[in-house]
């Protein structure tokens, strides 16, 4: 009867320790997994471009390869993920290193560094309406971008995403002098997953002004046709 009573008192004991005890934290999440950045992956894009120069339009199709190859620690202690960016006419034809990027992450930003031009890419965390300079880190004017859809799904390319999230970088124009529009979709787990810009400068001599014909600019879009790890 003693050991039993021992044995009671000391059930009682941990039964008041354990209720007692902090629960572990519930990780929040805050979207990072929209902005992959992992050594080894890697998305493939169908890329199409127009070019006007002089009023004459250029029409260039390619596809592009994104890979993270490697990363170092800044002097911030935070992770930069070195991207090497490399294209090809064709799927018959062999990758071009093209130039290479970095991107890096914490608990607010995701900042991506193109052609030595740093762009804040996202805000953490992400939710629908949100605004934020993406020339915070350039010297460029300042650009508000608009978290405008979250949790979207979007199949592009025969590939099923569930989860998406669609960054409005711009949306201006000028039926006499300008047109410029520029977005980036993301999805979790994947990264970047679309991209389309239209910048566009029109005529605005005396015989053609008003009638948006199109004298210099680009039309771009970029959209994943894989992706993965290797």
């Amino acid at each position: 009867m003693r050991h039993f009573l021992k044995y009671l008192i000391g059930m009682t004991v941990v039964m008041v320790i354990s209720c007692d005890s902090p629960e572990e934290p519930v990780p929040v999440d805050i979207g990072q997994d929209y902005f992959q950045l992992r050594m080894g992956l890697f998305q493939i894009y169908d890329v199409s471009e127009i070019k006007y120069e002089l009023g004459v339009p250029e029409t260039i199709q390619y596809q592009l390869k994104t890979h993270v190859i490697d990363s170092f620690l800044t002097l911030e202690g935070e992770y930069r993920y070195v991207i090497y960016r490399s294209k090809r006419n064709s799927e018959q034809d062999s990758w071009t290193y093209v130039d290479t990027w970095s991107g890096q992450t914490n608990n607010q930003e995701a900042l991506m560094n193109e052609g030595n031009i740093s762009f804040l890419k996202l805000v953490f965390p992400v939710a629908q309406g949100i605004e934020w300079n993406g020339n915070k880190y350039n010297t460029g004017e300042e650009d508000d971008y608009l978290l405008e859809q979250v949790n979207m799904p979007l199949t592009i390319n025969n590939i099923s995403l569930n989860d998406c999230i669609t960054v409005i970088q711009e949306d201006e124009s000028d039926v006499i002098v300008y047109f410029d529009q520029r977005k980036e979709i993301y999805a979790r787990n994947v990264g970047l997953v679309y991209k389309e810009s239209t910048q566009l400068s029109y005529c605005d001599d005396p015989g053609c002004l008003g009638d948006q014909q199109v004298e210099s600019g680009l039309i771009f879009k970029q959209s994943i046709i894989a992706y993965g790890m290797e």
